[in-house]
């Protein structure tokens, strides 16, 4: 009598059942002695099988690559919306600042008030740091032969960063507004009340000679108050950090642990050709 079909498929099914269990009894057994053949096994396995995930992972990577174009390009339509938002805004800054720019030269031409730009002198680098626990000075790469003078403000991006103090040939020495023997007059952009930014051989300036009905708040910046000729009015020197009773402190806003390029200003207080010469005795008399 014919064993069915059935029967037949089912002993099959056995016999493979039975020699997967003695593989991987196997396997096992070669992974317990130390042997490499089953890491081997494995690697050769992920060699095969992998050309298959690489193809199978194409459509899926197709389908995120066209969700991801879709989602891009509704960002930069809305980027595009938020940037033409920004030109027309920026448009009607630019024509309101170009017209006070026109009135200001206007008027400035009519009260016959001569100009408040400074033209650098020179641009130097940083190339030493003055030593020494009283001495808040650097060395910049610029000197005479560079129409630098004593006494010209030196300035990098971000403000006042103190004067020059030492002119050589090709160098010059800058004294630092934190220097102990640094004085800065300014005034208090806020108010306008005049007082002296003194330095201390620290990383802060104190504000000295303010008047006392007047009330600082931090945040506060002050600018160059353009007394004492040394420096040109309206540079920025220092931000308020810190009132306590009648000690006030100020960061500087120049940044003076980081400086590497700067500049020196062809400053004068009063120009040459305006200086009034004092005749000597008897002389000019009727």
């Amino acid at each position: 009598m014919a064993s069915s079909p059935r029967l037949r498929r089912g002993g099959r099914g056995r016999e493979v059942l039975w020699l997967y269990l003695f593989i991987a009894v196997a396997l096992l057994v070669l992974e317990g002695v130390g042997q490499g053949l089953p890491r081997q096994i494995r690697a050769y396995a992920n060699d095969v099988v992998s050309p298959v995930l690489r193809l199978l992972e194409q459509p899926i990577r197709a389908v995120q690559a066209g969700l991801e174009r879709i989602a891009g390009v509704s960002d930069i339509y809305l980027e595009n919306e938020t940037l033409r938002d920004e030109n027309d805004r920026l448009r009607q800054w630019r024509e309101a600042a170009m017209q006070l720019s026109r009135e200001n030269e206007r008027l400035r031409l009519m009260l016959k008030v001569p100009g408040r730009e400074v033209p650098p002198a020179a641009t130097a680098r940083v190339i030493g740091v003055g030593g020494g626990a009283f001495e808040r000075s650097v060395l910049i790469s610029a000197g005479a032969s560079d129409n630098v003078r004593r006494n010209l403000p030196v300035v990098d991006e971000s403000g006042v960063i103190g004067r020059t103090i030492q002119v050589g040939r090709w160098t010059s020495r800058v004294l630092l507004v934190t220097d102990l023997n640094s004085r800065v007059p300014v005034r208090l952009e806020r108010t306008g009340d005049l007082a002296i930014a003194e330095g201390q051989n620290e990383p802060f300036l104190l504000l000295r000679f303010l008047p006392e009905e007047v009330t600082v708040r931090v945040g506060d910046r002050l600018l160059t108050s353009g007394h004492g000729g040394a420096f040109p009015p309206d540079l920025p020197v220092a931000r308020v950090s810190d009132v306590s009773g009648d000690l006030i402190r100020l960061e500087p806003l120049g940044i003076l642990g980081k400086l590497d390029y700067v500049r020196v200003l062809d400053y004068r207080a009063v120009p040459v050709d305006d200086v009034i010469e004092v005749p000597a005795d008897g002389e000019g008399e009727q």
